[in-house]
């Protein structure tokens, strides 16, 4: 069993060793209903000491958008330096390869029609949302119906897409999320299915590294940090904690988030990590965990 280096209760144990941090937003500095004011706090903590902050999330909209959201609670700019999306990096895609006339089979809610931006005018992009038979490319930004939605019920719709032979851009890589207390499946489970029935997909995001490149070229022009200085912060072992590993960074996992139900154990006076669980869940999953916290503060 491989163990954790290192199970932690506050970020100010170790941040004396790190002079930039690539930090998940859902799930640490927020759960999509409220913010947590400690995780901001401490992040004020590490910029006061010329830290550099990048919030990298797997929100399947764009910088703008993601921003308004994030502002109304309460995690402002002075908390980061940057904020990157995997909505933003779909976006540029999509914009690059159409040339002309595009039909885009968009899986997902219309509140994620921001991704387009203003290319529907400008590129002359088509949204085809009931018939696949007439796009030229499939876009999953999250299930039609999140909370509700189960892989069998797009069977039919991926089936097709793979006959006709159809590229899916997956806008968010994660499997699920936490809305407060309700679980719901993301566009990356989707993806993964897509990729079962051997179609060609292409993910922005979280752990793969196009999303890393560019908080690099952020972070080379404002401090040049070496990577061993660098610290990924998230409570995704397959996606921040993976992306860290595949990076050679060092990493943070948010226990809290999305393994608290089965990897925090509350007692009478206080909650505890339920070391053995955590150790086997990361050996089970193939990845390294340098740090560990219940919550990121």
């Amino acid at each position: 069993m491989i163990p954790l280096t290192n199970l932690i209760n506050s970020f100010s144990e170790i941040s004396n060793k790190y002079t930039a941090v690539i930090c998940d937003l859902w799930g640490c500095l927020h759960n999509g209903m409220k913010s947590f004011p400690k995780a901001l706090s401490a992040l004020e903590d590490f910029k006061d000491s010329n830290g550099k902050v990048v919030l990298v999330t797997n929100a399947p909209r764009p910088i703008a958008n993601v921003e308004y959201q994030i502002a109304s609670l309460g995690i402002k700019e002075r908390h980061y330096d940057m904020l990157l999306t995997s909505g933003e990096l779909t976006s540029l895609y999509i914009n690059k390869i159409c040339e002309n006339n595009l039909s885009v089979f968009h899986i997902g809610g219309k509140r994620h029609h921001s991704i387009y931006k203003d290319m529907i005018h400008q590129k002359k992009i088509s949204i085809e949302l009931d018939n696949i038979a007439c796009a030229d490319l499939i876009v999953c930004t999250e299930p039609f119906d999140p909370p509700r939605d189960q892989l069998s019920d797009y069977e039919n719709i991926l089936g097709e897409g793979i006959d006709r032979e159809l590229t899916f851009l997956c806008a968010n890589p994660d499997l699920v999320v936490d809305v407060g207390e309700t679980r719901e499946m993301c566009a990356g489970a989707l993806a993964s299915m897509y990729e079962k029935m051997g179609g060609k997909v292409i993910y922005f995001g979280k752990p793969h590294n196009n999303i890393y490149q560019r908080v690099y070229s952020f972070l080379n022009k404002v401090s040049k940090p070496r990577s061993e200085s660098i610290l990924c912060i998230g409570d995704g072992l397959n996606t921040d904690i993976r992306g860290a590993n595949n990076e050679k960074l060092d990493s943070l996992l948010v226990v809290g988030g999305l393994l608290k139900k089965k990897h925090l154990i509350e007692t009478k006076n206080k909650t505890i990590i339920h070391e053995r669980k955590l150790n086997q869940t990361i050996e089970d999953n193939e990845v390294h965990v340098d740090y560990a916290i219940k919550f990121f503060q």
